[in-house]
């Protein structure tokens, strides 16, 4: 069996058998770094994956700190969206509309809900395992720092522009892409291939096989997209210039340094920020308020409208009322007085979609098919899966 090396420093090579080839000079030793003259005699200590550990450490900390600042916590326990915002949540309408490119350093570091941060750990640690002692520290850092930041350009042109996300499985994908490439390695026995093929499998085609369908629903796939893109040409660059992953110091604190500072660059905009967003959220509906069915969003459609008359979802609940009591004309006036607000609305994306849907049909009911057909057009060509499939039953996505 072949004595792995792969990534690893401090492991030394098998005694040469003897031969009568001319004996080389001897090459000067060169000093050993810090983590070498701490982890390199200790093999244990060496596979430990330190960086791992902190990474989820990490995470854990930020996720505290977003639910201390919450405005509101929903009921399945998902963090208000508009906390989300005022914490650092990236869309393309808030980066690029708004031109607050600082939330790219931080949507990856923050998550939506306590199961959004455990899967999100429990797949890192399983890849961290395996990836970082294979690999090193310091690739480690740079695959994950540029995976977060290619996850984030993949989310950004590839989700409609009302779309708003947070979380680092972008990061995360790109490790998961980064171990299938190194699983490769041909000093790696047949079990440590397997068993790292398996693993970056087992993780990575849920991740990215829902691509290939249009990868609609609530979660970010053009992240992991991006994320795996910059996580596998990172993992094959040291294979394709013909040096090894040693070549870059396993020593991970340029690279974390780097990637920290940067953050809390990101983190003094989003303060500078915080108080303006927090003060708009008040004038709508909190996360823990929302109706649970259609039959409540009706029944209580007007408490909600006299409350927060900006927020564009009570109106689309006022609308569904007047269409629970066949009054289409004024249905439709509260869809377009929906669809209005949505427009200013940092949060409305998704509610103006839902609107210009519902006024598609509404209009196909008032017997008006081609405004329908013109209505959902824009619709149609979002990548919104669960509004698609409301227009395609009536037939206005053909």
């Amino acid at each position: 069996m072949a004595t792995n090396t792969f990534g690893r420093r401090g492991v030394v090579a098998p005694t040469p058998r003897a031969s009568f080839q001319p004996v080389a000079a001897p090459i000067a030793p060169r000093p050993l770094s810090s983590e070498e003259t701490l982890f390199g005699e200790n093999k244990l200590l060496a596979d430990i994956p330190f960086l791992t550990i902190a990474l989820i450490f990490g995470l854990v900390l930020i996720f505290a700190l977003q639910r201390s600042l919450a405005i509101d916590i929903a009921r399945d326990g998902s963090l208000d969206v508009r906390s989300l915002i005022a914490q650092g949540a990236s869309g393309y309408d808030l980066v690029v509309g708004r031109n607050e490119w600082w939330r790219i350093g931080l949507a990856p570091l923050l998550h939506g809900s306590q199961g959004h941060l455990i899967g999100n750990c429990v797949a890192l640690f399983i890849v961290g395992v395996r990836l970082e002692p294979l690999i090193g520290r310091g690739w480690f850092s740079l695959i994950f720092v540029a995976s977060a930041l290619a996850g984030e350009a993949g989310s950004l042109l590839g989700n409609g522009p009302g779309s708003v996300g947070v979380g680092a499985s972008g990061a995360i994908t790109g490790l998961i892409a980064a171990l299938f490439v190194a699983s490769f390695e041909p000093e790696a026995d047949a079990d440590q291939t397997i068993s790292r093929l398996k693993t970056s499998l087992f993780f990575g085609v849920p991740a990215l096989l829902p691509l290939a369908f249009g990868a609609s629903g609530n979660v970010n796939y053009y992240a992991h997209g991006g994320g795996a893109l910059a996580g596998a040409a990172l993992a094959i660059t040291p294979w394709l210039a013909f040096w090894s992953y040693d070549s870059l110091p396993r020593s991970a604190g340029m690279v974390l340094l780097g990637g920290f500072a940067g953050s809390l660059i990101c983190a003094g905009f989003a303060a500078a920020h915080y108080r303006s967003y927090i003060a708009d959220a008040g004038q709508y509906m909190r996360a823990s308020e929302m109706p649970a069915s259609t039959r409540e969003m009706a029944s209580r459609s007007t408490d909600f409208v006299n409350r927060y008359p900006k927020d564009p979802r009570a109106h689309l609940f006022r609308a569904i009322y007047f269409i629970e009591q066949n009054s289409l004309g004024p249905a439709e006036t509260e869809v377009q007085t929906a669809m209005s607000l949505a427009t200013s609305d940092v949060a409305g994306g998704s509610v103006r979609s839902v609107a210009q849907a519902l006024l598609a049909q509404l209009l196909l009911a008032r017997g008006r098919s081609s405004e329908a057909k013109a209505m959902a057009a824009e619709v149609c060509r979002a990548k919104l899966g669960e509004v698609r499939r409301m227009l395609d039953k009536t037939k206005l996505c053909g």
